[in-house]
């Protein structure tokens, strides 16, 4: 596979951006099946880092091209879609273009030559709420365009606030990579160490005031490793103080100060490595950053405890009881730092340096390897090929919303083609159905007219397989499609391969039984406190195949022998729905019924939520413990998998097929599983049974469809 990075940075400058851009490309560099370009976008002068690159990385000059256009200067957005069009028609096309920075993102991104293959690196992604969200992640998220963020933090971030698909968003952390050993240095001072931009919102104003005060401790030390100055004009009186103070280094005023510059990045970290303690505060402005600091990671591989901010994100990594966490609001930084530094004798140092073992280990190249290159390819490099010979797919279909994993996919394989054919509705094509010459399978998602016409035009020398729903079963489709022309027929249940065969007198052995799949891998989540006695139930329309009012039913009922449970209601709303809340029948008033039924008891009222619509199930299932399924008809309900595969137990109303798919826990009576619940939720090792719940449906996932599928 062919892989061009491609960055903002400079790589001429020493910062935290330019050392997650030289081991990026190292981690790279470890897939052997990965053939990698880094496009620079300033002109190499300074050849410190690019010199500490692996030999199979081949490194390009864009600026370079960009002068032959008559251009100066470095790489723009707006200059950056004609040469790389221009250095692909030259080098031959990228399989995946790697990109850090907001500015070459969004261009890329909204570029059809490229758009596609695109893999975003995206380091902080909180959004800010008073501004416009960025156009990149509009476009990726329309794109589903993989991104790779730093923590799990991010990752929910990104879900959550951005509705961002979770099984595109990849966490890879920094890397770590191993460096040779060096013989300590042991002296009888304890060396604080600094490795970093001089930035003010670094915390470097306090670590001068300590300089200041430690001048005649024999037993204290600072030694500082200074990569470039940032924001200089802004902050002018912090820059004055900065330069007295390097003056006074250079002078012998503080003989108690080591300061170097300019390092190779190997050097560096042999410094770093004869620090007693690592200096990693920085200003309060820096606490809802969830990035992971290169360096805190480095330290903590070279066995140098960390002093940090007392924040979320150091108390994730770290853990709340970690000893070297500073509130920096208390004030007095200075001499907080003097006392954590004379405990360097003391268990808790001992401990905290324990706790960096265990955290480098979190962040090896070789595990972490694996990840970026599964972002890359957008599967794991162990999978199973899933064609041997070119193969190509045509998608005919009105809607493509449970096609989006499958098809992602497919975009990550080189042997298989997908083109589609779309349908204005469940009867009309956009444009007269064809099936070109190079098309081998036609696909037909939903058994709707679309398997009608394909079924009675089909070519003698492709395959027709056709998927169907719960929704078709019950239409004119099935009876008209010619099912001697069909190879293969995917059902949701054994209950729709039944009807089937008896209804439409289908072959049993074209007939496959796959329920929806799930992305079995994203829904492995740490439950929250509150799922132990949370219920879940996602959809509530229509009113007749939902049965809103089953639900709450049997949620009362388990109110009334147990009250610490609480309802969590996920859907969209009855009435922001035209074709279920305007219908011209007993719709509304069902739903208006329910409704005052619970707002108007204060039991029901204070212990239902309802939460909104989104993408990001997979945060949502953290905090649920029972899923229900209440409703009076279902393909294989898809939720109540979902649910399974987070770890939570599925109450199930005895719908027709549901007996197949989620035995023993389906009853005639929901109230029957009352019992089964309090038991649950009482549990002593609930963590058991909710990964016995787990692997029950770990069949289901969507890997497992798709080599399914493409066996098909």
């Amino acid at each position: 596979m062919k892989i061009a990075v491609l960055a903002e940075q400079n790589l001429n400058l020493i910062d935290g951006s330019t050392i997650w851009l030289l081991n990026a490309c190292k981690l790279l560099a470890l897939q052997s099946d990965f053939e990698i370009d880094l496009l620079l976008a300033h002109r190499l002068e300074v050849r410190t880092l690019a010199n500490e690159l692996p030999d199979t990385i081949r490194v390009h000059d864009a600026v370079a091209l960009q002068a032959s256009d008559g251009l100066d200067g470095p790489l723009t957005p707006d200059t950056l879609p004609h040469l790389l069009a221009a250095w692909e028609e030259e080098h031959g096309r990228y399989d995946r273009i790697f990109v850090r920075g907001t500015g070459f993102l969004t261009r890329l991104l909204d570029e059809p030559l490229f758009c596609d293959r695109i893999v975003a690196y995206a380091p902080s992604v909180i959004p800010d709420v008073t501004l416009p969200e960025p156009q990149w992640v509009q476009l990726g998220r329309q794109l589903r365009t993989p991104v790779v963020v730093q923590s799990e933090i991010a990752k929910r971030a990104l879900e959550a606030l951005s509705d961002y698909p979770a099984y595109v968003v990849h966490v890879v952390p920094p890397i770590v990579f191993p460096t040779p050993s060096q013989p300590r240095i042991e002296t009888d001072s304890v060396t604080l160490c600094y490795s970093g931009k001089i930035e003010l919102q670094y915390g470097l104003d306090w670590l001068i005031a300590l300089c200041d005060e430690i001048s005649d401790a024999p037993d204290l030390a600072v030694s500082m490793i200074a990569g470039k100055d940032t924001h200089r004009a802004a902050n002018p009186a912090f820059f004055a103080d900065m330069d007295r103070f390097r003056e006074g280094v250079a002078q012998g005023a503080y003989p108690r100060v080591s300061l170097a510059r300019n390092l190779a990045h190997s050097e560096t970290k042999v410094r770093m490595g004869q620090g007693d303690f690592a200096f990693c505060l920085r200003h309060d402005r820096y606490d809802d950053v969830i990035e992971i600091s290169t360096k805190i990671v480095e330290f903590c591989s070279l066995g140098v405890p960390p002093i940090l901010n007392n924040n979320m994100l150091n108390r994730s990594l770290f853990g709340a009881s970690y000893p070297y966490l500073v509130d920096v609001s208390a004030g007095d930084i200075p001499a907080r730092l003097q006392e954590i530094m004379r405990s360097r004798h003391s268990p808790a140092y001992q401990a905290a340096k324990e706790r960096c073992t265990r955290i480098a280990a979190q962040f090896s190249a070789e595990a972490l390897s694996v990840r970026l290159g599964r972002a890359l390819r957008g599967h794991d490099k162990t999978s199973p090929a899933l064609a041997a010979t070119p193969r190509h797919i045509l998608i005919a279909t009105h809607e493509r919303k449970f096609l989006h994993q499958i098809t992602d996919r497919l975009r990550g394989e080189p042997e298989v083609t997908v083109s589609w054919e779309a349908w204005e509705s469940t009867i009309k094509p956009r444009v007269q159905p064809y099936v070109s010459d190079e098309v081998d399978t036609v696909f037909c998602e939903w058994c709707c007219e679309n398997a009608v016409w394909h079924s009675r035009n089909k070519r003698p020398d492709t395959r027709l397989i056709v998927r169907l729903h719960r929704f078709e079963a019950f239409r004119d489709f099935p009876e008209r499609v010619d099912w001697a022309q069909v190879d293969a027929l995917i059902v949701v249940s054994d209950h729709f391969r039944d009807l089937m065969i008896s209804r439409f007198g289908v072959d049993p052995s074209k007939i496959h039984v796959l329920p929806q799949f799930i992305n079995w891998h994203e829904l492995q989540r740490d439950k929250l406190p509150e799922a132990q006695f949370t219920l879940g139930l996602v959809g509530i329309n229509p009113f007749e195949h939902k049965r809103f009012d089953r639900a709450i039913d049997f949620f009362a009922a388990l109110r009334a022998r147990d009250d610490r449970f609480r309802l969590a209601v996920r859907s969209v709303m009855p009435w922001e729905i035209d074709w279920v809340w305007d219908r011209q029948d007993e719709t509304r008033a069902l739903f208006e019924a329910q409704f005052a039924r619970i707002f108007s008891d204060p039991d029901l009222s204070a212990t239902i939520r309802f939460d909104s619509g989104g993408p990001d199930m997979e945060e949502w299932y953290r905090g649920i413990g029972t899923i229900l399924s209440s409703s009076d008809t279902e393909g294989c309900h898809t939720s109540v998998l979902e649910g399974m595969a987070a770890g939570c137990l599925p109450v199930v109303y005895d719908w027709p097929g549901a007996q197949s798919l989620f035995a023993p826990h389906v009853y005639s009576d929901m109230a029957e599983a009352i019992p089964e619940v309090i038991s649950f939720a009482e549990c002593e090792d609930i963590a058991s049974a909710r990964t016995a719940f787990s692997t029950k449906v770990q069949k289901h996932d969507v890997e497992k469809f798709i080599q399914y599928f493409m066996g098909l």
